[in-house]
């Protein structure tokens, strides 16, 4: 028994080493996101907040521009750049976003010349225009752009030498979310009590391991500062673990995706070949169908797929050519959708018209693998459920940000105490030699993180 206590009370210090380190060494980084996170939860409503004059337009008693009308005037304003998608969701009260990238060279960053400008939908005027990917700026237009950037490359600059094909920032980022992804289960492990002990004291022998393990997901209030810290880095971990993992392994898979896929492909088997996929042909610069007569068959055809699904489509979103692949895609929400925005739509030929994919949520071609990183993404981005998912998204960044602060606490105060406790006995010596040898006359940490 004793020797498997000593051998147990030894991988626990491992595990309590690694998680110290590897928290200090993540806490910067994950405050950084979380903080962000959080506010990104309300990315849209923030930045219409912000920007009125350039995202907003009161509603007038005219008609709304449609949205080829609308792509007609934006390739008007800038003849020299290409406008390949239609907004066929226009708005009364919102103005309407394109984008594109001036004086583009082949030596260029596609971040760094990439802007969007916005339209009145009644007249098609202009109103405005930012970069699409702000660098640090205080300028209100900029600052939910920068967040934006912040968040998922630490805003390092795009000039700046990369790690295979990511930016620095976004790779040290994808790093970090794998350390958080195995430090998630060491974190989980380490609230655990232990089932062995060797001491005297055997008054709560015959307790159960559940009724053990309770006291790590509560918060002593009347404790000291150092407990309720400790309480509070413990028990927020352990009531909000599944979404921390949730977040965690879905960094990885958007920042490190050389590393997700071989270990979602490991566990759930190689992602589903798409036999439907529209096979890349060479570039069409002007397809024989434009974009009406395309919108026109690409409309009809969600119809007839959405009808032999026995589904609706509650509305049409965007009509997209890709002129290198020879397609257009129209994306729409059917009443199979989850996400605010839809992920249904039909891609087919940009010069015939023929059907080329059909995709539908709900389809049974995706594999599980596939399924589980199309849920995570979703959660990851607040995508899903509405309003209570994106304050479950902005409350589980702050409470990373807690874990943060609380982990950094505790862990001083145990700097402090581990200095102080050196110095005493420098000064007098043990004042009991068998407790300086060792812990064989010590109970272990286990009952909720009692440690005697």
């Amino acid at each position: 028994m004793a020797c498997a206590v000593k051998v147990m009370q030894m991988v626990r210090q491992v595990f309590v080493f690694l998680h110290r380190w590897v928290g200090l060494a993540m806490t910067l980084f994950l405050a950084i996101v979380a903080l962000t996170g959080s506010v990104l939860a309300f990315h849209e409503e923030l930045d219409v907040w912000l920007n009125p004059g350039l995202l907003s337009v009161a509603k007038r008693d005219a008609p709304l521009l449609d949205g080829f009308t609308l792509r007609e005037k934006a390739a008007a304003l800038y003849p020299a750049s290409s406008f390949d998608d239609v907004p066929l969701r226009v708005e009364p009260d919102r103005s309407v976003r394109f984008s594109h990238m001036p004086g583009m060279k082949a030596e260029d960053s596609m971040m760094e010349k990439m802007v969007e400008f916005y339209l009145d939908p009644y007249t098609g005027e202009k109103l405005g225009e930012r970069p699409v990917w702000s660098g640090p700026s205080l300028e209100r237009k900029n600052l939910m752009s920068f967040l934006y950037r912040l968040h998922f490359s630490l805003a390092t600059p795009w000039s700046w030498r990369e790690v295979g094909s990511h930016s620095i920032g976004a790779f040290v980022l994808g790093v970090v979310a794998l350390v958080w992804t195995i430090d998630c289960f060491i974190a989980v492990y380490l609230t655990f009590p232990l089932r062995w002990r060797v001491s005297a004291d055997v008054s709560q022998a015959d307790k159960s391991w559940w009724s053990r393990w309770k006291p790590a997901w509560l918060i002593k209030l009347n404790g000291s500062a150092y407990r309720i810290n400790f309480d509070i880095h413990r028990a927020f971990g352990l009531w909000t673990w599944a979404m921390l993992f949730v977040f965690a392994w879905s960094s990885v898979a958007l920042n490190l995706g050389e590393v997700y896929a071989p270990t979602m492909a490991l566990l759930f088997g190689a992602p589903a070949q798409d036999v439907n996929a529209p096979a890349l042909s060479k570039r069409i610069d002007t397809p024989a169908l434009g974009f009406r007569e395309a919108y026109v068959r690409g409309s009809a055809l969600l119809q007839a797929e959405a009808q032999r699904r026995r589904l609706t489509i509650d509305r049409e979103q965007t009509l997209s050519l890709n002129r290198d692949g020879g397609v257009y895609t129209l994306s729409a929400r059917s009443s199979a959708d989850v996400t605010k925005n839809g992920a249904s739509y039909v891609s087919l030929d940009a010069d015939t018209g023929e059907l080329r994919e059909a995709s539908f949520p709900g389809d049974m071609t995706a594999r599980t693998g596939d399924a589980i990183t199309t849920w995570l993404i979703w959660l990851h981005v607040a995508a899903v459920f509405g309003l209570p998912m994106q304050i479950l998204v902005c409350v589980i960044g702050l409470v990373i940000t807690a874990l943060c602060v609380t982990g950094v606490y505790v862990w001083w105060k145990k700097r402090s105490a581990r200095k102080s406790a050196r110095s005493s006995r420098r000064k007098s010596g043990p004042s009991k030699p068998w407790l300086a040898l060792g812990s064989e006359c010590c109970v272990v940490v286990g009952d909720g993180g009692r440690e005697v």
